[in-house]
């Protein structure tokens, strides 16, 4: 048996409920303990985390709510906590140990002995699969490594949870998603690397296929760029499914798996965790037998229950219904995510899988496509820059930069290179650099005056024309957009039209006053303000079911939820949306997403 060292924060008080077995130094702060708890006889793993200093309120607080978040967790890679609480300067939390070794401990040959490389990329799949629970609830690890994570004889994979908060992710920006992506790919290097020295322009994963496919998922989940790394467990597990997939099979030593083995009598199995494992025992035997039933109605296999019904493929439209058709009520969320194995507009994955169970609010997430993961470069060499622009937004590139060089012989803004070249794939977010001949800059001139505009562009050597933006919500006389846009690389003398706003019409003004009259009017009658359904005639309804003018839409919102068919006007132009979606900038969008431009405004 182990003694807590005097240095050990809040040693008097634990010293007299944990009997310890082992001490492992996490950090400055934190100490990680392999103990007996004396009050209930179960082995268990004791997080100590010092509080202490100017900081300490704020360590506490992060502390708590960190507890109280991962108390509500149940997922068989997650080490269960127990409990938590103060202690003497020290905060502490409970968790049920996994059996296994720290990957720590294994790494260098000793892992390569027992894990092969294409092993590690299972491993790194179940601890993904643990990642989406916590991403999904909004919350982080924050501690991923060698140090937290246990790999078991039997396959079992363990990831300990630390109540301690995070550090500053990249660039001292809060701890988010995409820094859980970056540490599970430094574990993959890890564990694949060990303490190898890679030769110059080699890999530590080795020249072969499955070294390369390792060598860029380590590269893309640890880019420096935010934009080409992943944002979260969901698209780096989506990447790491595609990868796996185009590899050829390998027998291995090692399966990796989410839910550990039992652990003999020998091992001391807590009695918490055997009656959670009878517990569960009988469950999954009371529910085969309603198993065919359920697959047919879509019902639960118990009252008041449901089990996750399969919904990869379907529309949202069509999950929606199939998740309100189940006995309990669920709290259903959407997010954006890119794929290349399901068509745009298909669900892609559901957190819980199909088989969970649900119980009654249960929190329900659905990853829908918006495109593919990789695409095609097109060809834009020899077009006009603001051309290239539109065939590279309508494959979905946005992030595009454009260099001006000088020609002979060639018009001012066409394109005579481009990175990545024609043909080439790439990913949906890769960044793209033009090379055009040099010329004069279309300013961005959206919401100044007519005059201004006209003024900056004579000031600059370009011509103008002022034509009026149907429809526009801008003030009066200001420019709603323009062609060509803001950046293009265009001859001098070049014309440049200014969309200009004529402010909102009569009707419009009247159709608002009339509106809010109305809403004082139902205010004060109540009830009694609407006609009898009798009284309404066929004429209205037919109007109501006509196409609303080009470009009378509202302007798109960040953070707002469309739903399939709703219209938007955004940076100059109409768009219709494809099917349901919350995330994603009409600007963004391309022949996958889920937003089809209608008209220019």
């Amino acid at each position: 048996m182990v003694t807590l060292s005097p240095e050990t924060p809040g040693n008097e008080t634990l010293r007299r409920r944990f009997r310890v077995h082992d001490e492992r130094q996490l950090s400055a702060r934190t100490t990680l303990l392999e103990a007996d708890d004396t009050e209930t006889g179960d082995p268990v793993r004791v997080e100590l985390f010092d509080v202490g200093g100017t900081d300490g309120a704020d360590l506490t607080k992060g502390f708590r709510e960190r507890l109280r978040a991962f108390e509500e967790l149940d997922h068989p890679v997650l080490s269960p906590v127990l409990s938590g609480g103060m202690r003497e300067g020290t905060a502490y939390a409970v968790t049920e140990p996994h059996h296994g070794a720290w990957v720590d401990d294994l790494i260098g040959e000793r892992f390569q002995e027992r894990v092969s490389r294409r092993e590690a990329l299972d491993i790194v799949d179940v601890l993904l699969e643990a990642l989406e629970v916590l991403h999904g609830q909004d919350l982080v690890h924050g501690h991923i490594g060698p140090r937290t994570v246990t790999l078991a004889d039997d396959g079992g994979v363990g990831l300990l949870l630390l109540a301690a908060p995070t550090g500053p992710g990249q660039g001292g920006a809060v701890f988010g998603p995409q820094d859980d992506v970056a540490a599970i790919a430094a574990l993959l290097e890890a564990m694949v690397a060990g303490d190898a020295t890679a030769d110059a322009g080699d890999s530590h994963a080795g020249r072969d296929a499955v070294g390369r496919a390792i060598s860029a998922l380590v590269a893309r989940g640890s880019d420096p760029d935010p934009r080409q790394r992943p944002a979260d467990a969901v698209e780096y597990r989506a990447l790491l499914g595609q990868t796996v997939r185009s590899l050829p099979p390998a027998e291995g030593r090692h399966v990796a798996r989410a839910a550990p083995a039992e652990r003999g009598a020998a091992e001391g199995t807590p009695p918490r965790r055997r009656a959670l494992l009878w517990a569960a025992l009988a469950l999954v035997v009371a529910l085969v037998g309603g198993a065919a039933l359920w697959a047919v109605t879509q019902q639960g296999a118990e009252p008041g229950g449901a089990l996750m019904p399969d919904l990869v493929g379907l529309s949202p439209e069509e999950a929606s219904d199939l998740l309100a058709e189940l006995p309990v009520a669920l709290e259903v969320t959407y997010r954006d995510v890119r794929s290349d194995d399901v068509e745009a507009g298909l669900v892609t994955a559901s957190s819980p899988e199909s088989g969970h169970e649900l119980v009654e609010g249960a929190a329900v997430r659905l990853s829908v496509a918006a495109g593919p993961l990789t695409v095609l470069m097109p060809e834009v060499v020899g077009s006009l820059e603001q051309d290239a622009r539109e065939a590279l937004e309508e494959e979905g590139f946005t992030d595009v930069e454009v260099v001006q060089e000088p020609s002979e012989g060639l018009p001012a803004g066409t394109v005579t290179e481009s990175d990545p070249q024609e043909g080439e794939t790439v990913p949906h977010d890769a960044a793209v650099v033009l090379t055009v001949v040099e010329g004069v800059t279309v300013p961005d001139l959206v919401g100044s005056s007519e005059q201004e505009a006209v003024d900056t562009l004579a000031e600059l050597g370009l011509e103008s024309r002022v034509e009026e933006a149907a429809g526009s919500e801008r003030p009066s006389g200001e420019v709603e957009n323009h062609t060509p846009g803001p950046g293009a690389v265009v001859e001098e003398g070049a014309l440049v039209v200014l969309a200009v706003s004529a402010g909102p019409t009569e009707d419009e003004e009247d159709a608002a006053q009339e509106e809010d009259t109305g809403t004082e009017d139902d205010r004060e009658e109540g009830q009694a303000a609407a006609p009898p359904a009798q009284e309404h005639s066929e004429e209205p309804r037919q109007e109501e079911q006509e196409q609303p003018a080009p470009c009378t839409s509202g302007s798109w919102s960040e953070g707002a939820t469309y739903p399939e068919g709703a219209r938007v006007v955004h940076e100059g132009k109409e768009y219709e949306a494809a099917w349901w979606n919350s995330e994603s900038s009409p600007s963004e969008s391309n022949e996958w997403g889920p937003w089809r431009p209608v008209t220019s405004c």
